[in-house]
């Protein structure tokens, strides 16, 4: 998409200048624009900062910027990018050394390795044909174990690694490299596991598991070990890796379904379908408005979408792009397309 383009969609936008729209509260929150960013050419980047940035990467590009959408460090991919909000990895297509970076893009660490990373919260995790392996963000090797089945998925808390396999288990490792949990559905003609998430506070383990039939597994930690407290059997059924994770405060387990979001309720044991086309992309849930907000990715761009516990639209605005991005921090909405960046802020009256 060409720049003209995004610049109408953004004009488009902006004849709304106020997007109201009423919570369970009773208070009207408005959606307002606020930047725009050219990363191809980028306004004067402010003093770098490694605290309360917000990381991005998208199209050739990647680096951080400030809630106000100010640039504190902008770069362009290797090959691929592996970034959290403290650190960056940007490595070859066959890595040998892996230069764990801040922020502001001062060395941190270095580690030796063939194999590819990926950052999750203050871990990074190293996959390659053979192995995988857990570091901290200054390079010092918690484990290293051999892989024997193919990896579906990862998901990490502070102490723990729990990792899911297409030969249908799932394991649970702390942070010494010992097994804790090992778990293996069952139930179906094929035996697979395509997604394992854990909450952040270790409490539960949301599983998908089997074809034929597939099912949604949540588990319980009682009295140190799991027990599945819940199941159902799911309407469609993936063949491949399917996105799963908690809410932040843990009460919900979002996964993908052939037309946009799968919401079950931990508390409740209820299913909500929302979104109604695309993939998953990043969720957020926002307890004080009582709302969702997600970005669902098809063939022809992508669509944000803000809509209620019961599935009522509240926004629904498309961008088209090759390269898209979303994120929402606190009141701010950031989203991107091809090379371009913008803000929204909400605010509640």
């Amino acid at each position: 998409m060409g720049k003209k383009g995004f610049f109408a969609t953004l004009i488009a936008i902006l004849i709304l200048v106020f997007l109201l729209f009423p919570s369970s509260t009773g208070k009207e929150h408005i959606l307002i624009p606020e930047r725009i960013l050219d990363l191809e050419n980028p306004e004067n980047i402010i003093n770098p900062d490694t605290q309360g940035v917000v990381s991005f990467s998208m199209g050739d590009y990647f680096g951080y910027f400030t809630e106000n959408l100010d640039l504190t460090y902008i770069d362009r991919l290797d090959y691929k990018v592996s970034i959290s909000d403290s650190v960056f990895i940007n490595y070859p297509k066959i890595p040998q050394i892996l230069d764990v970076q801040n922020s502001n893009g001062t060395g941190r660490s270095i580690i030796e390795t063939t194999g590819y990373p990926m950052i999750i919260g203050s871990r990074i995790v190293i996959i390659s044909d053979s192995f995988i392996s857990l570091y901290d963000l200054n390079g010092n090797l918690y484990w290293k174990k051999e892989i024997l089945s193919i990896i579906t998925s990862l998901s990490l808390t502070e102490h723990q690694v729990l990792i899911s396999y297409l030969d249908g288990y799932c394991e649970l490792i702390s942070m010494s490299g010992e097994t804790e949990f090992t778990y293996r559905p069952g139930g179906s003609r094929i035996d697979a596991v395509y997604s394992a998430s854990i909450s952040s506070d270790g409490q539960y383990i949301s599983v998908i598991s089997g074809l034929d039939p597939q099912r949604f597994i949540l588990l319980q930690n009682r009295k140190e070990e799991y027990k599945p407290i819940f199941h159902f059997e799911l309407q469609e059924e993936f063949r491949r890796s399917i996105s799963m994770y908690f809410s932040e405060d843990n009460s919900q387990v979002f996964f993908e379904n052939s037309a946009g979001i799968n919401i079950f309720d931990v508390n409740l044991k209820t299913l909500t379908r929302a979104g109604n086309s695309g993939r998953m992309g990043n969720v957020y849930k926002d307890n004080e408005c009582n709302f969702y907000s997600a970005m669902l990715v098809d063939k022809e761009g992508a669509s944000l979408k803000l809509f209620t516990p019961d599935n009522r639209v509240i926004l629904e605005k498309s961008f088209k792009g090759d390269s898209l991005f979303f994120r929402k921090k606190e009141d701010r909405f950031y989203v991107g397309t091809d090379n371009l960046l913008m803000s929204f802020q909400m605010v509640s009256k």
